[in-house]
C-alpha cells in the first residue's frame, strides 16, 4: 500500500473502532474479525476497482455488480454513476438495506466523492462479516479525470498508455457524448486551452432496497 493510503486507512480505522464502542445499538459490535485481524485485513485485502473496470463492466452490462452511492441524497439526486442506489454512509446498516450489503450473488461497489467514505463503509462491512464488497479507486472525482475527461498522452508514450486512452475515449462517448472527448483533446493532446466538460447526461437511478433513505 502507499503511504497516504496507509495513513488514510489508519484514520478510518480508527473511527471505525470508535463507532463500534460506542455505538447504542449495538449494531456495529460483530466480533467476526477482531481489531488486529482487521488491521491486517484491510493491508493484504484487494478492495480497489478501478473507474477503468468499473467503466467497462458497466459497458458491457454486467449484472452482477451494484454500485452503491454513500453519499447524501441531494448529492446523489444531482448525479450519480448508471443504475447506482443511494445508501448515505450514515444509513449504512440500516436493517432495510441489510438484504443488499449482506449477500455473496454480487458485487458491491461504494463510492463517494473520493475513497474516503467507501473505505469507511468496506472497514464496517468487513468487520460485520459482509462479503463482495469493493471500493471505487478515486471516487467520483478520479472517475471523471479518467472516464469522463480522459486527457490524451504525451506523443512519446508508450503503445499501452495511447490503448488505454482510446477505451477512455469510448467510454467517456459511452457516458457523457463525444462532444467531451472532442473538446478537450481538439488540440492534438494539447489541453492548455481545454474547456470544463459538461455534467454528465443523466442516467437512469435505483431507489435502495427498502424505498431508499429520506
Amino acid at each position: 500500500m502507499k503511504r497516504n493510503e496507509i495513513i488514510i486507512v489508519a484514520i478510518l480505522l480508527i473511527g471505525s473502532f470508535w463507532a463500534f464502542t460506542l455505538d447504542d445499538n449495538n449494531r456495529y459490535r460483530n466480533e467476526t474479525y477482531t481489531p488486529c485481524e482487521l488491521v491486517d485485513l484491510t493491508a493484504k485485502a484487494d478492495k480497489f476497482i478501478t473507474p477503468d473496470e468499473l467503466a467497462k463492466r458497466i459497458m458491457n452490462n454486467d449484472p452482477s455488480i451494484v454500485l452503491i452511492d454513500l453519499r447524501e441524497k441531494k448529492e446523489f439526486e444531482i448525479y450519480s454513476l448508471p443504475n447506482a442506489i443511494n445508501i448515505p454512509i450514515k444509513n449504512l446498516l440500516d436493517d432495510q438495506f441489510n438484504p443488499v450489503l449482506n449477500q455473496n450473488t454480487y458485487t458491491n461497489v461504494f463510492f463517494s466523492n473520493s475513497s474516503d467514505l467507501a473505505s469507511k463503509a468496506w472497514m464496517i462491512c468487513t468487520r460485520m462479516g459482509f462479503k463482495n464488497n469493493y471500493i471505487l479507486q478515486g471516487g467520483l472525482n478520479l472517475w471523471a479525470e479518467n472516464i469522463l475527461r480522459p486527457t490524451a498522452p504525451k506523443q512519446t508514450a508508450v503503445n499501452a498508455e495511447f490503448v488505454k486512452y482510446n477505451f477512455r475515449r469510448a467510454a467517456s462517448a459511452y457516458f457523457v457524448g463525444s462532444s467531451v472527448v472532442d473538446e478537450n483533446n481538439g488540440n492534438n493532446g494539447n489541453n492548455e486551452n481545454k474547456t470544463a466538460a459538461p455534467a454528465p447526461a443523466s442516467k437512469k437511478k435505483k431507489d435502495a432496497a427498502g424505498g431508499g433513505c429520506n
